[in-house]
Formats: structure tokens, C-alpha cells, sequence
């Protein structure tokens, strides 16, 4: 097989956030085209040597730059850099042979591979540009077809609707991609409850694309936008509800899930409202600064009484903030970050919070299980603190003891250092009682060489060990060397412990220990299960916990708008919000502390080697 045969005829790219570029090679054979050199570089490409394929051909390039040869190498090198993730050498091994070889028919790959490097460098609109220019070029079928897949996947889910709606206006564009483009950027109106453009740009792409592969979806839209018309018809004065969530960005998945859940109980629940909900869609993009214009816009262009979102922590607080005070009520259904909902007894915060979490579980271990003296253990970040300080403050509440604590850095796993040094806290403590039952109250500040060999292979024991961890793995290595270091113990522990993998790598190491949770979906009651029919059949896809929590979000909107007349009054819709108690969610169940506007329905979990069993 020759060179040029080889090279294009390589497995392409499937999918831009996970396939590989090429797949393996055709083997060398004696009859293959090219010298040595190449032949040489080409079997530490089969290998996937990527390093040692561009070491040999870069020091070719360095000795003998104008050499011909050249023509062949720079191509292979662009794919083995590729495959490494070194894009911007790629962009550099491009534009150099751009300009030597403009004439290479090699040029239409390597443009294809210029698109690729730019969309996993997280710059969509120069991707697309690649991708057309390359198709402009004349590409092979495989690489075709890669080309459309990948820029539907960045249409889909990497553009927002002004990005889209720039590069539908551009002519230049390659005739193919900007069908995708338009359709998606009609996709994208819809979503966003912009009607009016979503129609006339539904009916323009219609007559443009009359044989286009999109027209039923298309249709679809349009029969979307027929009942929504149908819906507003109804009631004089539909609800305007904000919905504040990244639709674009490195968090666009969580907003989509949130704004399907949405949008699913707002639509059933419009079928049959006199009085229907609204929904105008904010992407925020997942930063403060943009989160900061969108609630802006909500409140002075569209004054909506309502708002759910944002649903990050750090966006979150900057609604809050801007809406404290306001005529505007606004519940976030995933921000966890203490305090957000203390804001302005407007904001109400659907799901638990890291305070709540560690403070539940605190008064389970002191109620439930007796336990009178307790160690700290936690990461040294801010989830780490703010578990602990919670943690320790109910505690003090009940003046009960923290006989040790210490900080680690996040990504250790070693911590047999850290359990020695809580080991020599607990043989002191143990001394120490020894000392006052013989009336000898001397506080034992050092352990003697003869006290530490005593007991070093004592089992020394506390009440509780609160390990707060965001990892699981650092669940499974730390409870493990607990055991292993013979301390006896009731483990305590949120964040990372509910992961289901904790159960079934950690094993008998993590059993019985007591974790707290945010609120869990009972995927087993009847209405997981028509809610995930629902969802199915809505969207084509399984519902997950952030679904679920934009469609309780959703409901509680829904419940406080009806208890308070069907109206937009604020108050009356923050006193119906402030009243709910032990709502039961998808999501879980939901009571609003009436003071600070937090849920306050943290789950208690047993770990059992089997999974989680709940006992709060």
C-alpha cells in the first residue's frame, strides 16, 4: 500500500469528546512506498509511539527542513500530535505546510484535522470553519460523513444562539454545514421560548432545504410552537417564569437537564392551567459575569415574578444578590453552597447544602448512635472546612469533645501518617484517663518511647471519625487504613461516600458506616417511574437525579403559583413557598426551613457491602 493511500484511508474521528482520530494502521509490508525514514516513523505510529513518531521526524525536519521528503512527514506528524493532544503544534505543523505545499493532496485531511484539534480546544466556531473549508477541498466519504457528525455534535451542544445565528448569515459557509447550522439554531430558539424567530426561521429553512433530512423534526417545531400559542391563548395574563442555566459552556449538560425536567412539568401542567407558566430561558453560560446580564434582563425587560436558577453555586450567589430586595421570587434547584438562601427571604434553595449535610448527620451520630467523642478528618479545601465547621458546630452545641483533627491535601492517598498522629492522640487520651482514675491529673503533653511501644499494637478506639471526602477512592484508601491501623471506630462521612462504588470497591472496610446525603430519588416508586416514562417518550432518553430536580423545581413553582391565586404576587408566592414541608420530589423530599429558605432533608444512609441502606 502506498503513502498517500495509507494515510487517507486511516479510521477517521467519531465523535470529538471521546473517539480516538485514527484507528490502528494497514501493517507494513516489503512492497509499501516510502524510504526508510518514513517507514521508520510510520511503524512507531502502528505502535502508537506517538512520542518517538515525532521525535524522529522533527529531527529530520531540524537537519534537513527543505527537504522533500518533508511532503510526507509533516502529515504524519500533524496525525501523531493529534493522537497526543498537542493542538497547537498541530496548528503550527499546519500553517507551515499550508504555505510550502498548498497544491498537497494531503491538504483536505489535514484541514479536516485542523477543525478536529480546534473543537477539542474548545473553539467551535474556527472547528466549523475547518470542517468547510475542508469539504470545499473535496474529503472522502469517511471523512464526509465525520465532518457532518462532528458539527452537529458542536451545533448541538457548543454554540449558543447568537453563535448560531452569526454563522447561519454566512455565505461562505459549505452549503451542508449551514443546513445543520440553521436547523440547530431553530432548535435553539425553541428551547430558549423565543417563538416568534423560531417560526419564521422553521419556515424559511423549509423553503430553502425542501428535501432536507431534518424537515420532520422541523415540523415537530412547528406543531410545538402551535400549542404553546394555543396554551397562551387561554389566560390573559400567562405567569412569566426565568429559567437562568448554562444552555453553552463546559456545564451546558446540567442546564439541559435542567431545562428538559422544566419544561416537561410546565408543559403538562399548561394542558390544563387557566392560567398558564411562561418560560423564558437564560443561557448563563456557567459564568458570573454573563449570569449577572441575564438577571438583569430578567428583571427590568421581562419583570418575571419568578425564577428558577441559576443552578451552580457560584452563579447562584450572584442572582441572589441582585434579587434581594426585588419583586422577584427565585428558587435554585442544584446550588449547595452554604448561606445562598440567606441572602433575601426570597431565595430559596431546593437542594441540600454542605452545612445541612454535615449537621444532620452530626445529630444522627449524637442521637442515634450515643456517640460522645469524635475525630475530624478532611480534606484542606473548602469543602473540607466547610463540612468540618459545620460539623464541629453542632457539636458544640451539645459540648461534646473533638479529641483530634487534621487537614491533608487533596490527592494523597497515603495517609498512614495522619492515622499514626491521630493514634498518639488517642494513647494519650487513653493515659490521661488512666491518670485521673488514680487522682492524678497531669496532663500528658508527650508520649515516652516506652508508652508508644506499649501500644503499638493496641486497638485503640473513638466514638465517631467524621471523613468528609469528595473522592470516592479516597473513601476506599482511607477507610481501609483506618481498619489497618487498628483503630476502632463509628465512621462517619458525606460528599464522596455515596457514590456507588463505595459499597463494591471499599467492602467490609466501609460497612456500617453512617453517611449523609442530599436528597436521593426513589427510583423504584411508581412515580419515578411514569415520570421517566414521560421523559422517554419526551425526550429519548433516561431522566437522572438533575432532571429530576429541574422537574421539582418546576412542581414547586407550579404549587406555589396555585396556592397563591394563580396571580404574579411575589408575596403571596414567597408565603407559599415558605410553608412547604416534607414535599415529596422525584428528587427526594423538601421542607424549607421558614427562616432561611434552605431544604433542610438531608438522607441518612447505613453502607452495607451490598449498597446503601436508608435509616433517616
Amino acid at each position: 500500500m502506498g503513502i498517500r493511500k495509507w494515510l487517507l484511508s486511516a479510521a477517521v474521528l467519531g465523535s470529538i469528546a471521546s473517539a480516538p482520530v485514527l484507528g490502528a494502521a494497514a501493517p507494513v509490508s516489503a512492497d509499501d512506498g516510502g524510504s526508510p525514514l518514513f517507514k521508520r516513523a510510520r511503524g512507531f505510529y502502528e505502535s502508537e509511539q506517538f512520542d518517538s513518531t515525532i521525535a524522529v521526524i522533527r529531527e529530520h525536519l531540524r537537519k534537513n527542513g527543505r527537504d522533500p521528503e518533508s511532503y510526507t512527514l509533516v502529515p504524519l506528524a500533524a496525525e501523531a500530535d493529534i493522537r497526543k493532544g498537542e493542538y497547537a503544534q498541530v496548528h503550527r505543523l499546519i500553517a507551515m505546510y499550508r504555505q510550502k505545499f498548498p497544491e498537497s493532496p494531503f491538504m483536505p485531511r489535514l484541514t479536516y484535522l485542523e477543525g478536529v484539534a480546534y473543537a477539542r480546544e474548545a473553539r467551535p466556531v474556527h472547528a466549523l470553519t475547518s470542517f468547510s473549508t475542508a469539504l470545499g477541498l473535496g474529503i472522502s466519504a469517511d471523512l464526509l460523513n465525520a465532518s457532518l457528525a462532528n458539527s452537529e455534535l458542536i451545533c448541538g451542544r457548543s454554540l449558543s444562539v447568537d453563535e448560531l445565528s452569526s454563522l447561519s448569515s454566512k455565505a461562505e459557509l459549505h452549503g451542508v454545514l449551514l443546513e445543520i447550522v440553521r436547523f440547530y439554531e431553530i432548535q435553539r430558539l425553541m428551547a430558549l421560548g423565543q417563538a416568534v424567530r423560531a417560526k419564521n426561521s422553521a419556515e424559511e429553512f423549509r423553503r430553502v432545504y425542501p428535501r432536507s433530512r431534518y424537515l420532520e423534526q422541523i415540523k415537530g417545531f412547528s406543531s410545538g410552537l402551535v400549542k404553546e400559542q394555543h396554551y397562551y391563548k387561554k389566560g390573559p395574563h400567562p405567569i412569566q417564569v426565568g429559567l437562568l442555566a448554562p444552555m453553552t459552556g463546559e456545564d451546558a449538560d446540567i442546564g439541559k437537564f435542567i431545562l428538559q425536567g422544566v419544561k416537561l412539568a410546565f408543559d403538562n401542567y399548561n394542558m390544563r392551567a387557566p392560567n398558564p407558566l411562561k418560560l423564558i430561558v437564560y443561557d448563563t453560560k456557567g459564568s458570573p459575569v454573563e449570569t449577572a446580564k441575564k438577571s438583569k434582563d430578567l428583571l427590568s425587560k421581562d419583570q418575571a415574578p419568578l425564577c428558577i436558577g441559576p443552578v451552580l453555586s457560584n452563579t447562584a450567589v450572584v442572582s441572589a444578590a441582585m434579587f434581594s430586595g426585588k419583586n422577584i421570587v427565585m428558587i435554585t434547584p442544584t446550588a449547595n453552597e452554604d448561606g445562598i438562601s440567606s441572602i433575601d427571604e426570597n431565595i430559596f434553595q431546593m437542594n441540600v447544602t454542605l452545612g445541612t449535610m454535615a449537621q444532620r448527620l452530626a445529630k444522627y451520630a449524637l442521637d442515634n448512635l450515643n456517640i460522645r467523642d469524635i475525630a475530624v478528618i478532611a480534606p484542606s479545601s473548602g469543602f473540607g472546612f466547610a463540612m468540618a465547621d459545620a460539623f464541629k458546630e453542632e457539636l458544640g452545641r451539645r459540648s461534646i469533645e473533638v479529641v483530634y483533627e487534621e487537614y491533608f491535601q487533596e490527592g494523597i492517598h497515603d495517609f498512614s501518617a495522619t492515622l499514626k498522629r491521630l493514634r498518639k492522640a488517642l494513647i494519650r487520651r487513653r493515659l490521661e484517663a488512666i491518670a485521673a482514675e488514680r487522682g492524678d491529673m497531669h496532663r500528658i503533653t508527650q508520649l515516652s518511647h516506652s508508652d508508644s511501644v506499649r501500644y503499638a499494637d493496641s486497638t485503640l478506639v473513638v466514638g465517631g471519625l467524621f471523613m468528609p471526602l469528595v473522592d470516592y477512592e479516597d473513601v476506599v484508601k482511607l477507610s481501609s487504613q483506618v481498619v489497618f491501623q487498628r483503630i476502632r471506630t463509628q465512621m462517619l462521612g458525606t460528599g464522596g461516600w455515596s457514590d456507588p462504588r463505595v459499597p463494591s470497591e471499599g467492602k467490609r472496610y466501609v460497612s456500617n458506616a453512617i453517611i449523609s446525603a442530599g436528597i436521593q430519588p426513589d427510583q423504584a416508586s411508581d412515580n419515578w417511574k411514569n415520570f421517566s416514562g414521560a421523559y422517554r417518550a419526551r425526550y429519548n432518553d433516561e431522566p437522572n437525579r438533575i432532571a429530576a430536580m429541574g422537574y421539582d423545581a418546576a412542581m414547586l413553582v407550579i404549587k406555589a403559583a396555585e396556592e397563591s391565586g394563580g396571580g404574579d404576587d411575589v408575596a403571596r408566592i414567597k408565603k407559599a413557598l415558605s410553608a412547604i414541608q416534607e414535599y415529596s420530589g422525584l428528587s427526594g423530599k423538601i421542607s424549607f426551613d421558614p427562616q432561611t429558605g434552605a431544604n433542610t432533608e438531608a438522607v441518612i444512609m447505613k453502607v452495607t457491602e451490598s449498597g446503601f441502606i436508608r435509616v433517616q
